[in-house]
């Protein structure tokens, strides 16, 4: 008799154990579908400098290039802040004298100036120190020799925290600094 019930509460138990599994595959099951249906189908979208709404107001800025000298090189600004869906223009000018101070003007990702510029450095002049690899770039200017100017127009980028820099050889230590978009 004890053996026949001892055998009846395992094979209960056994069922309770099945059942608990089958009830855990279940909503897990359930879970993943639920999940599912509340992920978008829609990428984000990728930014875009070129896109420009002709109705966002316009920021307009002056930024230099200054020194002729690499001790002395810098950017005239430090940080520059800009408000979200504006245009931004800036009027970039390279001051220095010194033929050997030529100067760009790339806004990247947070933290990867460094990356960027040796990428830039080993795309060379032939490729205008532009990198291969984009994926930390947001907005790139032409190389200026010193005396000229460039006016830079571009869609700000999405709300954020973005560094520029100055991609030529050796420029990127001290020719660097903050671009937020409030």
């Amino acid at each position: 008799m004890k053996s026949i019930i001892t055998a009846t509460l395992l094979f209960l138990n056994f069922l309770f154990i099945l059942s608990c599994d089958n009830k855990s595959q279940t909503d897990s099951q359930n879970t993943s579908e639920d999940t599912a249906s509340y992920i978008s189908e829609e990428p984000a979208k990728a930014y875009e400098p070129k896109t420009i709404d002709p109705s966002a107001p316009v920021m307009e800025l002056n930024l230099e290039a200054q020194g002729n000298s690499m001790d002395v090189m810098t950017f005239s600004m430090r940080e520059i802040s800009v408000k979200n869906g504006t245009t931004v223009k800036i009027n970039f000018r390279n001051t220095a004298r010194d033929a050997a101070m030529k100067h760009n003007f790339f806004i990247v990702k947070n933290g990867t100036i460094e990356s960027v510029a040796m990428a830039s450095n080993a795309a060379g002049p032939d490729k205008d120190f532009i990198p291969e690899d984009k994926s930390n770039l947001l907005y790139t200017s032409k190389l200026l020799e010193p005396g000229q100017s460039e006016e830079l127009v571009f869609a700000a980028p999405p709300v954020g925290t973005y560094q520029f820099v100055c991609t030529y050889p050796g420029h990127w230590q001290s020719m660097n600094g903050k671009f937020i978009v409030e």
